[in-house]
């Protein structure tokens, strides 16, 4: 897909590359997310980069609900275990609350000896 993000409207393309959907910029790539898969039906979206000059813009919520679709279709759960993809995950329950795995409080990955379970409220 095709996006442009600059105030120089340069061309960048979001495409799918195997575990993730990167940014691609004239000279290379910009950016990407990633996941990996915990099991048949749950990915652990671990990953979210943006070169600085492409921060702030609508490439990271971009790439984010490119993922998030493609766990819809295909009917999968996402632990979100980047901070980018936590904290919109957290801002934005409405629109991610039906992908969100969730366990003990707002975030725990089952899957990995580490976990970032949110403090007691």
């Amino acid at each position: 897909m095709k996006v442009s993000e600059n105030a120089n409207a340069e061309e960048l393309e979001i495409r799918k590359e195997g575990n993730a959907y990167v940014v691609i910029g004239p000279n290379g790539q910009v950016g990407e997310i990633t996941y990996r898969l915990a099991d048949v039906n749950t990915w652990i979206l671990d990953h979210t980069y943006l070169d600085p000059e492409y921060r702030g813009g609508s490439l990271a919520p971009r790439m984010l609900d490119f993922v998030v679709e493609e766990a819809r279709e295909k009917g999968r759960k996402i632990v979100p275990a980047c901070s980018y993809a936590l904290a919109q995950f957290r801002r934005n329950p409405d629109k991610y609350g039906d992908v969100w795995e969730r366990a003990h409080g707002e975030y725990s990955d089952p899957y990995s000896t580490e976990s970032a379970v949110s403090p007691e409220r």
